[in-house]
């Protein structure tokens, strides 16, 4: 609302410095907080260079190009948000894991107020002077469609996250009326959130994903909508129609394959992701969750991983303590290193010798294999949605509005039994909670250390639950004050709508 994203959102657009080669004496002919004067939105390249700049916050995470960027929890960070459930540890998010966020707290608390919100600034500024640019009424359409997908994605994280929060769909500046903006009720917030995914929806191409948002993208995301607000009916159809118009489906080339390159290019899965270049954009993957133990899956995670005759292995007889990863669900080693398993070039795992006090490494999304060092520019997309998860959603939504038929069966079978998992269908004549318990059993291990979890948890309303139950590594429990439910804004928004006398803006309840 205040200074944050008033101001530092009109620097959204230097980002796409690195993304599309800009160099300096463009910025000092043209500074980012004049984009919107004569000088600027004049052509398709003008309007193809703001663009960039909306896009180049999927992958603010731990890009070296900027030592600005965020870092931990998006891009090449996102699965730090795992540590927030009982999927991962790491020190990285301290007080929100532990139960003990504050106003104040910073790190991701502070990040996933403001990183959305330059983004949300730059999507406005976008919309509000893309209509002087001369072009086609396909090539506007489109150009439309993706600015507001991409602000309706971060106002549902916003409303997730905080619930309240200040609603603008036009460019901030220095007037008191932008001062003074209060916080919106979460349900207004998820409704322009449904509205800017339903438009997307209605006006992008209907095709394949390449790197831009589709008509695809936007279905999904607006599926993910229904199952968050609890629209059964509507999650289920709206999954389903992705589902008919066939544009995507699961990939055959072996689930490790989804989250490196060369798997990853022309995808019939991926549905949305954080695209990496190098040299323009890339990130330290390699080194950060191969060399570094800043984060960590913990044995919750592995022992969910059901052994190959579909049992879970507290009662599977192909289980065996002393050679506790065979026989399991292959997506256990895709995703997760475990001791002995050759890394860093050939050399077995063994967690002490990094301080993995949790005894695993993060796989998914990481060549493990490369003997690498710091400075090393991984390429790898961070995948956010995928079409294993739209066939997910349409089973947990079709289940909860009239039981396990035989096409929620199907929809989680395809995803147990594709190629390279070839896991166990599931059991015929199940009941609707016995099915429910599955489809979020298949959700955790599908989707792990993606970057899901937490918010599943969230709004099936276990986090309560489980994450009190959780044991850290170094042996604590964790916390789960109901407050936490949602999060506190950041303390320096109350503390400048105070300096403007603005007492609409309120602190969320309980901080």
């Amino acid at each position: 609302m205040f200074t944050k994203h008033i101001k530092l959102p009109l620097f959204a657009i230097c980002t796409i410095i690195s993304l599309c080669g800009c160099n300096k004496d463009f910025l000092d002919k043209n500074p980012p907080d004049q984009f919107s004067a004569g000088n600027f939105w004049k052509t398709t390249s003008d309007a193809d260079l703001a663009l960039a700049g909306i896009y180049s916050y999927l992958v603010q995470g731990y890009n070296y190009t900027n030592a600005n960027n965020t870092g931990q929890g998006w891009g090449a960070g996102t699965p730090y948000w795992e540590s927030l459930a009982d999927n991962a540890y790491s020190g990285a998010f301290g007080n929100v894991a532990i139960g003990a966020i504050e106003s104040t707290t910073g790190a991701i608390q502070y990040d996933a107020y403001y990183t959305p919100y330059k983004a949300i600034e730059a999507c406005n500024i976008f919309l509000a002077n893309i209509g002087r640019i001369p072009m086609d009424t396909a090539s506007m359409k489109k150009y439309l469609g993706e600015a507001r997908f991409i602000r309706g994605y971060y106002y549902f994280l916003l409303a997730q996250l905080y619930g309240d929060v200040v609603l603008s769909f036009r460019p901030l500046g220095k007037d008191s009326a932008s001062y003074k903006l209060t916080r919106s009720p979460r349900a207004e917030v998820l409704d322009s959130v449904r509205s800017d995914l339903s438009f997307a929806a209605s006006i992008l191409p209907n095709t394949g994903y390449s790197g831009h948002v589709v008509r695809g993208t936007a279905l999904g995301y607006l599926a993910k909508y229904y199952l968050t607000t609890g629209q059964w009916q509507q999650a289920a159809a709206t999954a389903q129609t992705i589902m008919t118009e066939g544009k995507f489906s699961l990939y055959k080339g072996g689930y490790r394959g989804l989250f490196l390159k060369p798997g990853q290019n022309a995808n019939p899965e991926i549905m949305f992701s954080g695209k990496y270049q190098v040299p323009n954009a890339y990130s330290p993957a390699d080194y950060l969750y191969t060399y570094s133990s800043s984060f960590q899956p913990i044995n919750y995670l592995v022992n969910a991983y059901e052994c190959t005759d579909g049992l879970p292995i507290t009662v599977s007889p192909l289980y065996n303590s002393a050679d506790p990863y065979a026989n399991r669900d292959p997506r256990l080693l895709a995703t997760v290193l475990v001791p002995g398993v050759l890394y860093k070039g050939g050399i077995p795992f063994k967690p002490s010798d990094i301080g993995a006090t949790a005894g695993f490494l993060n796989k998914k999304g990481v060549d493990s294999t490369r003997a690498t060092v710091i400075g090393t520019q991984s390429d790898q997309d961070w995948p956010y949605l995928r079409y294993a998860e739209v066939l997910l959603m349409y089973a947990e939504a079709q289940n909860e509005v009239g039981g396990p038929d035989p096409t929620v069966h199907a929809a989680v079978d395809s995803v147990r039994a594709r190629p390279g998992v070839n896991m166990p269908l599931l059991p015929a004549g199940i009941s609707q909670d016995s099915m429910r318990i599955r489809i979020r059993q298949e959700r955790r291990i599908e989707l792990a250390l993606e970057g899901q979890r937490y918010f599943d948890l969230k709004r099936w309303r276990l986090d309560r639950t489980i994450l009190p139950a959780t044991k850290d590594p170094n042996g604590n429990f964790r916390t789960f004050p109901l407050r936490d439910t949602l999060w506190p804004v950041p303390q320096p928004e109350i503390d400048l709508a105070r300096s403007f006398n603005n007492p609409g803006f309120r602190q969320t309840p309980g901080y």
